[in-house]
């Protein structure tokens, strides 16, 4: 198979992995599922008023504290899995970033576990901690039997922690607008899904719109390594701009052992389960998050670090062209 149907099969297989479409629709194609008055269905009547605890030991009323006149942005998640929730948690931090100051204030996510007898608040803490979440997003737990209800309402219903629903809840608790949408789409259009949430949004002129999520960097190109690295990779790491979730990647190829970093890519939880010490310190420097397994083959991998190499010696070569048009331009001014 050609390596960029490798690529498009790769970011189908991860969708479906997700239980979500792997080309996200367009807003107008979004899965609405209530609008139905507050009194009715997704309102007070249907979602539970049951206690839950947040990552700072917080207690809430779920309905009344957290859903009430809000619009909600709620996911699922356990913070052992090694496997979609920390890419699902990572593009979500993508999203607040680009949300800025509405997170908190116009806008309330909330990250619910599925595993609530192992995920107590200094769980929840660390996990936080170690994705960088900001203020305004909310990890919630509680009685086991608790968030039983409040999982089955909402509509996550899997038996089993490795099938739980990886789609965000957008909703609208005034209007009882409730709509599903993917973390792995389009961060431009899903940002501004969110923000439609906000009647006052929707008013705002579609120039001023466009401006406010153009830049997210997010668009999928023709390249499968840069296409892999946007869609899987970027949301945890920075190429030549700094450790973010995980590590930077600039020139990541010259520290490490391109064999080693081809399985680690593809198969970082072979490289765990023997222990391996490079992959042991950096769980041990960037805790709460470990490398997931992405379903990514070894060429694929290749492809990402094919890709890695190609950005680290653009940005090698911009940084000492600008350093000799420094010296040039100090020496010319002597």
């Amino acid at each position: 198979m050609p390596r960029p149907q490798r690529a498009i099969g790769f970011l189908f297989g991860l969708a479906v992995l997700a239980g979500l479409p792997a080309w996200t629709a367009p807003a107008t194609a979004q899965e609405r599922f209530s609008t139905a008055p507050q009194s009715s269905r997704w309102g007070k009547d249907y979602l539970p008023n049951l206690p839950v605890v947040d990552q700072d030991g917080k207690q809430y009323r779920f309905y009344d504290d957290l859903i009430s006149g809000k619009n909600v942005v709620i996911n699922f998640i356990f913070t052992t899995c090694t496997d979609i929730c920390p890419l699902t948690t990572a593009r979500m931090t993508v999203i607040q970033e680009q949300l800025g100051d509405a997170v908190g204030r116009d806008i309330f996510m909330y990250s619910i576990t599925i595993d609530p007898e192992n995920d107590k608040p200094p769980q929840l803490k660390q996990f936080a901690e170690a994705f960088r979440i900001g203020p305004g997003w909310r990890l919630l737990t509680g009685k086991p039997e608790d968030i039983a209800i409040i999982r089955h309402k909402l509509g996550e219903r899997s038996r089993i922690k490795s099938e739980h629903r990886h789609e965000m809840l957008l909703g609208d608790s005034a209007s009882g607008n409730w709509s599903r949408d993917s973390a792995f789409g389009d961060i431009a259009r899903v940002v501004m899904n969110i923000r439609s949430l906000d009647p006052n949004w929707r008013h705002v002129p579609p120039d001023n719109i466009v401006a406010a999520v153009a830049d997210t960097g997010h668009l999928v190109p023709d390249q499968p390594g840069q296409a892999l690295f946007q869609k899987a990779c970027a949301s945890c790491h920075n190429i030549g701009k700094g450790d973010r979730i995980g590590p930077d990647l600039k020139g990541v190829s010259a520290r490490r052992d391109r064999q080693w970093l081809t399985e680690f890519i593809s198969q970082p939880a072979k490289v765990f389960a023997r222990k391996d010490p490079i992959a042991m310190a950096l769980a041990e420097k960037f805790r709460g998050v470990r490398m997931p397994n992405l379903g990514l083959s070894e060429d694929d991998a290749r492809d990402v670090i094919a890709y890695l190499d190609a950005q680290s010696y653009i940005q090698s070569v911009a940084e000492t062209s600008g350093g000799a048009h420094d010296h040039n331009h100090h020496n010319h001014h002597k």
